[in-house]
């Protein structure tokens, strides 16, 4: 079944309107309460209300996140600033600015520390943990999501050992070591089993889904998945309806039935103006134009791109608008219009540089080189594809097809005459399988991160 073009355009045009709507909804009776609230009572409710804008405002959230921050101050109310500063932490993470939100998630864990709150000293952990993943420093990652789930098991709290669990598990993907990923997934589904969780049941046959599907077990995922559909219409949560049907068309697009991948994207699509939510349309939007992509249709693809990229960029979602500059780039260069493809390739590597997201920067590096070389740029290409080794030495510090090219830290010579100019763009063909794999995986763990 193939999608009409029409259809996907009008979706991009109205979808993206009604949770803004359901979120103003949820927070009008707050924000009528915080108007004549005074003291501590205050800075609890601004901080309820920027829960509630952070996934369709989060500048907005932050906004009242830093009101109860600064009403918390006046009254001297350590509960109120705490929460406060890990709720800005998380509007600054959503919006690519890891800095910022490790700078909110430390502030938060030390006061959390003075008050022996464990309780938020695990959130900010498990938070902290996933800007050591996001930057590629997953033994640091893994250190911080581990003094998490000792905190969680200290206080009873075996759900949240499992949601820290979950987490665990995307560092494993992230290494490409899906089956020790898989047995924490299967570890916290057997807590969410045993303490009746439906919700967590629910995320852990997901992850389970996508996992299946990196082993290349489709039968298994589709029995996972299908299995999460059965559940998310149980509870009526439509927003993980619409991610499992989402996901489901990821999954059999990777099977290579891009036939029946339409058909569960066109579902997910379908779906959004019940239950509205952003980052699985984007997804499933991406999906659609990754599949006209492979059918050589560049221009409807890209058509699609630029609409997600209209929106991101309102939102100031850079991380998201950097991976859909990368993907127009890509089209255009297929198109031949290699002037243009760099323009937006270059465009997303100065965001990629600012966030510091080294697979991001892979990806750039790559794509530029390719670009520099078309035009015999031959010095440009063979710069960048030196930055696209070093980058992938850096975050697996391990040794690779990169450590052949000899590529050492700063502080070390870097000996140049050790590969042939042959040999160095058989290297670059490699990692660029190595990173076409990794591109993959990246977008199913973003489904999975947890944020507490």
């Amino acid at each position: 079944m193939r999608l009409l073009p029409k259809i996907i355009l009008l979706f991009l045009v109205i979808v993206f309107n009604p949770l803004m709507l359901i979120a103003q909804d949820e927070a009008a009776p707050l924000i009528k309460k915080m108007q004549v609230a005074t003291g501590n009572q205050k800075a609890d409710l601004l901080n309820e209300i920027s829960v509630v804008y952070r996934k369709t405002d989060r500048f907005k959230a932050m906004d009242y996140a830093r009101q109860a921050y600064e009403n918390s101050v006046e009254n001297n109310y350590l509960p109120g600033k705490a929460l406060a500063k890990k709720n800005e932490g998380i509007c600054w993470f959503f919006v690519g600015n890891i800095d910022s939100a490790a700078i909110c998630y430390n502030q938060a864990l030390e006061t959390f520390t003075k008050l022996a709150d464990k309780k938020g000293m695990s959130a900010c952990y498990n938070n902290l943990g996933l800007i050591k993943q996001e930057t590629g420093k997953y033994d640091e990652a893994l250190k911080f999501y581990q003094q998490s789930a000792d905190m969680d098991h200290e206080l009873g709290d075996e759900i949240g050992v499992a949601l820290t669990l979950e987490n665990m598990a995307d560092i494993h993907i992230y290494r490409g070591e899906y089956k020790k990923a898989l047995a924490l997934t299967n570890r916290g589904l057997s807590v969410y089993m045993e303490q009746s969780y439906k919700p967590g049941i629910l995320t852990s046959y997901i992850n389970r889904g996508a996992e299946n599907e990196y082993l290349l077990r489709f039968d298994e995922s589709v029995r996972d998945y299908t299995e999460a559909l059965r559940l998310a219409r149980e509870l009526n949560e439509k927003y993980y309806e619409i991610m499992v049907n989402s996901n489901l068309g990821v999954m059999y697009w990777h099977w290579k039935k891009p036939e029946i991948a339409m058909q569960y994207l066109t579902t997910a699509l379908e779906m959004s103006d019940e239950a509205d939510d952003a980052y699985n349309i984007d997804n499933t939007l991406k999906t659609m134009a990754e599949i006209y992509t492979s059918q050589k249709q560049y221009i409807l693809a890209n058509e699609i791109y630029q609409k997600i990229l209209n929106r991101n960029v309102e939102i100031e979602n850079k991380r998201q608008v950097a991976a859909i500059l990368t993907a127009i780039g890509r089209n255009l260069l297929e198109l031949n219009e290699i002037d243009k493809a760099r323009g937006y390739l270059n465009k997303s590597l100065e965001i990629t540089t600012g966030l510091k997201v080294p697979y991001e920067l892979m990806e750039n590096y790559r794509n530029l080189s390719y670009a520099n070389a078309i035009l015999h740029n031959f010095r440009a290409a063979d710069s960048l594809q030196d930055l696209f080794a070093q980058t992938y030495t850096q975050i697996f510090n391990s040794d690779s097809i990169a450590d052949s090219r000899k590529v050492k830290t700063p502080d070390e010579e870097r000996n140049t005459d050790s590969v042939s100019d042959t040999a160095r763009w058989v290297i670059a063909f490699l990692l660029l399988v190595l990173i076409i794999m990794m591109s993959v995986f990246a977008y199913r763990g973003n489904n999975k991160e947890v944020l507490k």
